[in-house]
């Protein structure tokens, strides 16, 4: 914490006198102003402090300006042979994606308003708006398990995380689409009603994207790509992988202790993640896109509407309250619009959104009555607290703010899960004790769950072939990785997600384990062969229920105090798996 504060304070001291250094050249474009340059070599040093301290390979930033002026900067590696990271280096951003979801409905909403539909509406709805039913947009595939939330559900509810669902980012499978995820979300659990609390969830923004899909006459992605992509020249940024690598922009991706990760995201479910967390591309092109929301919808550089008014105004006025309370007098209480936060800092209006997967770390704050903004990417995990200290030193140098650390508390934007799934640090899996002995009833076995799908569950003892593959993948970093004795009552399988490839369950008592769910590498990646893993996280609970004749029922997994807490494990987990019959 101490170097935090101190890399901070040696960040708002860091003045504009120039001094050469090796790192890539900050460049300022349009100036209009003479507005004090932020990113100069000075600030770049002490940049470069916080990248060493907290294992950053590489960081690029942009700092926006309404009248015109940007400035951009990029330290550190884009690869594991060592290639500098540049103002165009591409990253994937993560959940600041969802910005442009919202985006692109409210373009639907407005081409339906004016006539320029490419299709009609669904027979009976006679107009789209924000408050328009999504059962009445996709009378065919939307449907949740509770009858009323299904039939009342707007888009501002699914957009703003009213949903009354979790994340249930274990659901969702290569091979999926947004199709499949919308019909899928009868089957999954909600730990609130809808609109009775905020709950972060990714597959609502996948229902999003198969709307526009349905509604435009074209893919989600090919219609970001002609009506925001293309308009503001953002001529690189791409929502597949593939495109990015070949275009040789494309960074490399590490997990927060510093190892080399395949890109989370693959070609063959571009579609599926697209709405809410594909978007790759790089601080210059996205500069554009964050001077349209500083302008009001307008591209400041050929003065012609890319996102209506209303549409920006609807997507960044909150409709949820995210954080009730302030972390700090700085700050107001945090509210959630559809792809944005909302919320004041030292008396300044800000709209903000991270994005964070395997291997990505992003930042977009804005400043909307003061017409500045940040933009920071990062090429590993776990590294959003970082860029938001970051971005909000960047703000006050900006306002003017003094440099006192007594009239300036560490900024940390509230804790929100504003990302792909949260990815812990490496020791939060360290935290259960392990059982001296297995539990007296069999837990292993294949279970199911209408939403989940199947999942059999091995121990160090299980012969079969599969049970031995995943086994085999363990023993690999078995005393590392919170993996410590196999053979101590842990339970383990192989589970493909979007996410992840093995989950593990580490024993805390008879029938309560901790969940690990990730990617273990037994023969390490890239030019490191040494065996590692890296786990989605934090740890979920999970808790087996047997029958009065000592036979296994099921499992429950997730924090069942969401759900109230006063039934049984199987009322009130958010994921119950029963134990499928072995005949």
């Amino acid at each position: 914490m101490r170097l935090r504060l101190v890399t901070v304070i040696a960040l708002l001291r860091a003045g504009s006198t120039i001094a050469t250094g090796s790192q890539q050249p900050f460049d300022a474009y349009e100036s209009s102003s003479a507005t004090q340059p932020i990113l100069t070599p000075e600030f770049g040093k002490a940049v470069q402090e916080i990248m060493d301290a907290h294992l950053i390979p590489g960081l690029t930033l942009a700092v926006v300006r309404k009248d015109g002026l940007s400035e951009f900067g990029a330290w550190g590696k884009k690869s594991e042979d060592g290639a500098a990271v540049t103002t165009d280096t591409l990253f994937n951003i993560g959940s600041c994606s969802k910005a442009f979801l919202a985006a692109a409905i409210g373009l639907l909403i407005d081409d339906y308003a004016h006539g320029r539909n490419a299709t009609p509406l669904p027979s009976g709805l006679p107009t789209l708006t924000w408050k328009t039913k999504v059962a009445d947009i996709l009378p065919d595939d939307w449907e949740l398990s509770d009858p009323w939330a299904t039939e009342k559900a707007n888009l501002i509810d699914i957009l703003s995380h009213q949903s009354g669902l979790p994340s249930h980012d274990l659901a969702y499978k290569p091979g999926n689409s947004t199709l499949s995820a919308t019909r899928n979300l009868r089957n999954l659990r909600p730990s609130y009603e809808l609109r009775e609390s905020y709950l972060y969830n990714n597959q609502m923004y996948m229902v999003g994207a198969q709307i526009v899909t349905a509604l435009s006459g074209v893919s989600f992605v090919e219609f970001v790509e002609g009506r925001i992509f293309k308009p503001l020249n953002m001529t690189s940024s791409t929502y597949s992988v593939n495109a990015a690598i070949k275009s040789g922009k494309a960074s490399q991706t590490w997990d927060p202790t510093g190892r080399l990760i395949p890109h989370w995201i693959k070609e063959n479910y571009t579609d599926l993640m697209a709405g809410p967390g594909g978007v790759i591309s790089n601080v210059e092109e996205l500069s554009a896109w964050v001077k349209v929301h500083l302008n009001g919808g307008v591209d400041p550089r050929t003065n012609t509407t890319v996102v209506p008014p209303s549409a920006l105004e609807a997507a960044t006025s909150a409709h949820s309250i995210a954080d009730s309370t302030p972390q700090s007098s700085v700050y107001s209480i945090r509210g959630y619009g559809m792809g944005w936060a909302r919320f004041s800092y030292a008396g300044h209006d800000f709209i903000q959104h991270t994005g964070g997967a395997p291997g990505v770390s992003a930042t977009i704050a804005a400043a909307l009555g003061d017409g500045i903004a940040v933009i920071a990417l990062v090429n590993a995990d776990l590294k959003q607290p970082v860029m938001i200290d970051l971005s909000f030193v960047i703000a006050r140098k900006l306002f003017g703010m003094p440099d006192a650390l007594e009239a300036l508390p560490e900024p940390n934007v509230p804790h929100n899960p504003e990302s792909l799934p949260a990815w812990p640090a490496p020791h939060r899996v360290d935290m259960a004790c392990e059982m001296d002995a297995a539990p007296a009833a069999d837990l292993t076995g294949t279970y199911d769950d209408l939403g989940y799908g199947s999942l059999t569950l091995c121990s160090a003892q299980s012969e079969s072939s599969a049970c031995q593959s995943v086994l085999r993948d363990l023993r690999s970093i078995e005393g590392t990785s919170g993996v410590h004795n196999l053979t101590a009552g842990y339970l383990f399988a192989a589970w493909e997600s979007v996410f992840t490839h093995h989950v593990v369950l580490v024993p805390l008592a008879e029938r309560r384990f901790l969940l690990m769910a990730g990617t273990v590498y037994p023969a390490g990646y890239g030019r490191n062969t040494t065996p590692f893993a890296h786990w989605l996280g934090p740890p979920d609970s999970v808790e087996f229920v047997l029958r009065d004749d000592g036979s296994v029922k099921g499992f429950g997994i997730g924090a069942v105090g969401e759900r109230g807490g006063y039934g049984s494990v199987e009322d009130d987990a958010e994921v119950w798996f029963v134990k499928r019959d072995k005949n």
